[in-house]
């Protein structure tokens, strides 16, 4: 097996400092270093096809990017958060702010390395052909300490990265125990809602509102959220509020338009929503256009 970490690989030096690196661990699985800092606005498309389904893991070190899947469908990925995403077959777009710099790390594990470590029945229902987000999650103290130990020893950075899947192990577990599968009429149900929610952004929000519209009570809704998208319809919507209200912003839209257009009547809740969401003022963004 080939256990040494390649150094940093530049490319693209006219765009600013892009630089990536990656080491081969046991049983396939493998980790990647990212360290991006655009001088302008950056979209990186990406077409990957693997010959079977990847789980990773994306462990958020500084910044924040966007992946916009060729069906508008965006996963962030942010500073101080894990996400975790599986996927097969993924076209779309890499998205970075002009001048900020975005650190990650990542894992990718095959379908022999997340069978060993999880199991065969809890990896097969985390695998998907398409582009799946199953985990957003903001990380504790001790992933930040093993995260500050990532250096260049190839025995260091193997045990470091098993680490970091022990300690995160549980929540994929968790994602994947006592989940009935869904039945696919109530999945297409499911998947209108989101696109109902995405088409009515501006208009209030009621549950039950959303509920009839798709044909499912209010339960099955809330509970087919929770085990199909892993989150709720509420911070489904919120999400989509803020990302859509983000992209005003950037072509020039002043912030009590943006905060109309995304369902906000008062320009100060939706500031407010913006700064907890972002960590930084929706202010700041006005009219600075293709940020990312």
């Amino acid at each position: 097996m080939q256990n040494r970490m390649l150094h940093w690989r530049q490319h693209t030096p006219q765009l600013g400092d892009l630089r990536v690196r990656q080491l081969d661990l046991a049983r396939g699985m493998r980790l990647v270093q990212s360290d991006y800092r655009p001088l302008a606005a950056l979209t990186e498309s990406s077409q990957a096809v693997h010959l079977q389904p990847q789980l990773v893991l994306t462990f958020g070190l500084s910044g924040e990017s966007r992946f916009r899947a060729g069906s508008g469908h965006e996963v962030a990925f942010s500073a101080g958060h894990l996400t975790v995403t599986s996927f097969q077959h993924s076209a779309g777009e890499r998205l970075y702010r002009a001048g900020e710099r975005v650190q990650q790390l990542r894992l990718i594990l095959n379908v022999a390395s997340a069978s060993h470590y999880f199991g065969d029945e809890q990896a097969e229902r985390l695998f998907q052909p398409q582009l799946k987000r199953h985990l957003f999650s903001r990380f504790g103290h001790a992933t930040v300490a093993q995260l500050a130990q990532i250096n260049d020893d190839p025995l260091m950075l193997e045990i470091q990265a098993l680490s970091l899947l022990a300690l995160h192990r549980h929540q994929l577990q968790l994602q994947c125990s006592d989940v009935t599968r869904l039945h696919p009429h109530t999945v297409q149900r499911l998947e209108q809602a989101r696109e109902w929610m995405c088409k009515h952004l501006s208009q209030p929000f009621a549950l039950s509102t959303l509920a009839t519209a798709v044909g499912l009570s209010d339960y099955q809704l809330k509970k087919g959220f929770q085990q199909h998208f892993r989150c709720t319809p509420g911070a489904m919507l919120l999400q989509m509020r803020m990302e859509h209200a983000h992209t005003l912003l950037e072509q020039g839209f002043q912030v009590a338009q943006a905060a109309w257009q995304v369902g906000y009547q008062h320009p100060r809740n939706f500031s407010v929503a913006f700064q907890r969401y972002f960590g930084r003022p929706a202010s700041a963004i006005t009219g600075r256009k293709k940020k990312y």
